[in-house]
Formats: structure tokens, C-alpha cells, sequence
């Protein structure tokens, strides 16, 4: 029963105790702060490459949404306009390019990897043509209030991660959609000999990936402020990782959204500790290699058990 908890969890558990022997300062209010604030954009991006996980497959577009988001409302075509409509066009921009991923996916039963990869690199093209290949400095207050901003000392972007998770347990525990997600993934075959619409729960779902992702990217181009051409690159990567570590396997119909928020911040809380030690780019990459090979190997064995 406690080895069936999502890696995460155990993980948190471990990272806390060990911060309280050798680094206390980062268990203090204000330091949970700033990394509630950090992890509020993976968190969301994460719940909804959740919705595709669970559902056998994978979206890769992801950081290319984050950047072309951040492209968007960072550039001064949308100076005197007010907020809503740059805030409206970019998570349009999230729900169409998930749209595209679950049409090709699923009508051209195409692999997933490739399409989100194209559909990546088509983003990241569109981007350089509408920048001009120099992104934007302009940006409505209201978006880095979104990202920077705080309600007494909790984070806004903290209480809108609340917000989607709330959603997305709904959307996947509670609601109809959520069933057909995890019986679609668990076996596809058996879901639609059962009468459940495979190929529309799983156009659905990277829809919702899409959404998350350009929802994520709203947040994280206010906490930054100005717009950049590879933000959102990391993404890809500690998405999927934070899926895993919330107690998600590929092709096996599981995770949940409690899970992925327990993963997002667990990976958010290791990097800033390898940072507080001193730890480079390469070796943050190793330990968190490391640490999701390790999880998924755990967690899958005490499945078995």
C-alpha cells in the first residue's frame, strides 16, 4: 500500500528532511514562497501533459507553446490594447496547436513524438517569422502581476497552479472524461470494444495539453517579463519527468493530478537545493535523469507487488 503512493511523495519526504539538517533556511516561509512561485508554471504545464500520458501518448510541443505564448504577449502590436485580448490570443494559440497534435494523432494515426516534434519546430518557425527573430520587450502589467505578483505572502501564480490542479482532479477523478482517459490508456482495445470514443478522448486530451501549456506559459512569461525565443525549453523534459514522478507509466493508464503537483514540486525543490550546493547545469541534468529512472523502477515494482 505505501509503495502504491506516487514516487513524489516520498521524495518531498526526503528532500524536506534532508534540507532540515543541512540547509534549515530553505524550509522557511518566505524561501517556500519563492519556489511555490517557480513551480507554479511546470505545475501546470505538467497537469496537462498528464491528460496525454495517462492516455498512452505524449506531447512534445509543449516548450515551443511556452515560447510562442511568450512571443505573443510580449510583443508591441498588442500596446494599447487592453490585457484580456493578448491574454485571449495567446491560450486560443495553446488550445488550437493542441487541437492540431490530437487531429493528426488521431485521424492520421500518426506517433505522437513525431507530430508534437514537427508540430515544435512548425511553432518555433512561426515565432522567428512573427518576431522578426527579435522578441518583444512590451508587456501588459497585468501578466507579470501574474506571474510576480502576491496575495499577502502566497504567490498569484501559486493560487492559479491550485486552480488547474482543482480542475484537472476533477476533470480526470470525477467526470466522464476522466474515466474514458484511464480506460483508453489502460487498454485501447478493450475501451473500444466497450463503447468508449478512443480516438475523441484522446483528441480531448491534447487539447487540454495545449491549454495547460499555453496557460503555464502565461505565467512563466510574466515571472520573466520580457520576451524570449527558448523559453520553455527545459519544459519538455521536466513535464514528462514530473508525470513519472506523480506515479504516471507510459502505457499503463495511470497518474493523476495530485500526483503530477507532488512530482512538479518535488523537481522544482531538488534543483533549487543542487543550486543552494552549488551543482552546474550538467550535473542538475544527471541527478534529475537519475532520479526519475529511479522513481519509475520503484514505483513499477511496487505495482507488480
Amino acid at each position: 500500500m505505501l509503495l502504491s503512493l506516487p514516487p513524489a511523495f516520498w521524495g518531498l519526504i526526503a528532500v524536506c528532511v534532508f534540507a532540515a539538517f543541512t540547509q534549515p533556511q530553505f524550509l522557511s516561509l518566505p524561501f517556500l514562497m519563492i519556489l511555490l512561485r517557480q513551480a507554479a508554471p511546470l505545475g501546470i504545464v505538467a497537469l496537462g501533459q498528464t491528460f496525454v500520458v495517462a492516455n498512452r501518448s505524449l506531447d512534445l510541443s509543449v516548450g515551443a507553446t511556452i515560447a510562442f505564448v511568450n512571443l505573443i504577449v510580449s510583443h508591441a502590436m498588442w500596446n494599447g490594447y487592453p490585457p484580456a485580448v493578448p491574454i485571449a490570443v495567446a491560450l486560443s494559440a495553446g488550445l488550437f496547436i493542441g487541437l492540431v497534435n490530437g487531429v493528426l494523432v488521431t485521424v492520421l494515426r500518426a506517433s505522437a513524438v513525431v507530430v508534437t516534434l514537427g508540430t515544435a519546430a512548425i511553432i518555433t518557425g512561426i515565432g522567428f517569422l512573427y518576431t522578426g527573430g527579435a522578441p518583444g520587450s512590451s508587456m501588459a502589467d497585468v501578466i507579470k502581476w501574474l506571474g510576480r505578483g502576491r496575495i499577502g505572502v502566497v504567490p498569484v501564480s501559486g493560487l492559479i497552479w491550485l486552480g488547474f490542479a482543482i480542475v484537472a482532479y476533477l476533470l480526470m477523478r470525477r467526470l466522464t472524461i476522466g474515466r474514458y482517459i484511464f480506460a483508453a490508456g489502460d487498454n485501447p482495445s478493450a475501451a473500444t470494444y466497450s463503447g468508449i470514443p478512443v480516438n475523441r478522448t484522446l483528441l480531448v486530451s491534447h487539447v487540454l495539453s495545449g491549454l495547460f501549456a499555453a496557460s503555464g506559459g502565461l505565467l512563466l512569461s510574466g515571472l520573466v517579463g520580457v520576451g524570449s525565443l527558448n523559453l520553455g525549453a527545459d519544459y519538455v523534459l521536466s513535464s514528462i519527468a514530473a508525470v513519472i514522478l506523480g506515479g504516471a507509466v507510459f502505457g499503463g493508464g495511470a497518474g493523476g493530478a495530485v500526483g503530477t503537483v507532488l512530482g512538479a514540486a518535488l523537481l522544482v525543490m531538488v534543483l533549487n537545493l543542487l543550486t543552494v550546493f552549488g551543482v552546474d547545469q550538467s550535473g542538475k541534468l544527471i541527478v534529475q535523469g537519475l532520479v526519475i529512472a529511479v522513481a519509475a523502477i520503484i514505483y513499477q515494482q511496487g505495482r507488480r507487488g
